[in-house]
């Protein structure tokens, strides 16, 4: 499906710095204390463990991808392979998933940069980083392809800089010790992990946007992916050989004191840089994503066609921006923690994939000429079991994200309910 002709194509290494960007959130930075907090040494394996279902998600997404690739992913294949009731229930729950998203980077930067300035309120904080890279795209920065490499490498060089030298100072886990919370506590640690790998799929909503997408869809999804599981996993190593288990649980940003440890002061300057370029790649994926979910169901006459304005200079849809922006800045003003936010994001996006991978089931018996011209071999005996562990291990994750704010649940729910009703509404006209 081909919803705006899009004079620029992102290249393959362009595509996998968005995708890169796109998962790696300011989270990283944060997040590994409270991981740390209830799997002590063991929070390696807490990443493994929650990369599970993102590499089964992007096994079934790759399969998707390589077959139909089209821009509004989440709906477009959905609706091909589900009909459409089950594309706009997707559609919503990618929207609620990508606004979690959004909060959660948000209220993360708000507690990260309140060390250096107190006295400016968090919400502030939080919606001007929102309005900085809604304003980077509106005037069609993020529409580069060199600032997008720009972004991610400046990123990952400052990870690995962490990672190499807590390994050399010494910083490996101690694995005979127990866990600090019970299983209990480890099974917490890793669905707040799963947060951590939101946006694997992301590329899967750029379609027409990426040169080859037949071919460079699926080897995007994976090559992204693992980039960001080996650096989640030796993030989670140094930090917890380098911190303990009180010092995890109070510290504000576990990572940084980590680089502490082992790196010159100076050397936070750059960090610190990273996790700003980190947030604003994060909440680039979301002024990506949600706005093609919006065109797509506009195209079909679910929604207004007023979200389908496009502007080709910044190949940006401007009227779901607008959207995006105002709901993410009334969501910071509810003052809502970035855990609670992160919950709503696993919920969204992990439900989402639930139906995705169900949808690739589907592919062979619809397109059977598509999958045999498919530039990645897909074969049942692989594309099945994959989608179905990756729908089962979504589907568990996700509802056990309910059990950690009971909110999430209604929202999910609610947001369902208004794709479906939308779908009916445009169905009886």
């Amino acid at each position: 499906m081909k919803l705006i002709h899009f004079e620029k194509k992102l290249s393959l290494a362009g595509a996998i710095c968005v995708t890169v960007g796109a998962i790696i959130g300011v989270g990283i930075f944060i997040i590994v204390g409270p991981i740390g907090r209830d799997s002590g040494a063991w929070m390696p394996l807490v990443f493994v463990i929650a990369a599970i279902p993102a590499y089964f998600g992007a096994a079934a997404s790759s399969a998707l991808g390589s077959t139909i690739p089209a821009d509004g992913g989440g709906f477009f294949y959905c609706r091909s392979l589900l009909g459409r009731p089950a594309g706009a229930v997707t559609s919503m729950l990618i929207v609620i998933g990508a606004m979690g998203a959004m909060g959660t980077v948000s209220v993360g930067v708000a507690n990260y940069l309140a060390i250096y300035a107190p006295e400016i309120p968090r919400p502030v904080t939080a919606i001007s980083l929102i309005l900085l890279s809604w304003f980077i795209n509106y005037v069609g920065i993020m529409a580069s392809e060199k600032f997008q490499i720009i972004l991610v490498v400046q990123l990952v060089t400052a990870l690995l800089l962490v990672i190499v030298a807590g390994i050399i100072g010494g910083g490996n886990p101690d694995f005979s010790q127990p866990l600090p919370k019970g299983t209990g506590g480890f099974i917490g640690a890793a669905v707040l992990a799963c947060l951590a790998y939101t946006g694997f799929n992301i590329v899967g909503e750029l379609g027409d946007e990426i040169e080859n997408p037949r071919r460079n869809l699926p080897i995007t999804i994976m090559v992204g992916l693992g980039i960001v599981a080996v650096i989640y996993i030796m993030c989670g190593w140094v930090v917890a050989g380098s911190l303990s288990v009180d010092e995890m649980a109070t510290s504000k940003v576990a990572l940084m004191d980590t680089a502490m440890r082992h790196l010159p002061r100076w050397t936070q300057h750059y960090i610190n840089l990273a996790a700003l370029g980190a947030a604003i790649t994060s909440i680039n994926a979301v002024f990506l994503a949600a706005p093609r979910e919006f065109v797509a169901l506009a195209e079909e006459g679910i929604l207004p066609k007023w979200f389908m304005k496009f502007n080709p200079k910044r190949q940006t849809f401007d009227n779901g921006m607008y959207l995006v922006l105002a709901v993410g800045c009334g969501m910071m003003l509810l003052q809502r923690k970035a855990d609670d936010w992160g919950l709503m994001c696993v919920a969204g996006l992990l439900l989402s994939n639930v139906i995705l991978s169900f949808a690739a089931f589907f592919i062979f018996k619809k397109f059977p000429d598509k999958v045999a011209t498919s530039p990645a071999p897909l074969r049942k005996w692989w594309v099945y079991p994959c989608a179905g562990l990756s729908a089962l291990f979504s589907l568990a994750f996700g509802a056990l994200s309910f059990t950690q704010w009971l909110p999430v649940g209604f929202i999910v729910g609610a947001g369902a309910a208004v794709g479906l009703a939308l779908t009916w509404r445009a169905g009886r006209r």
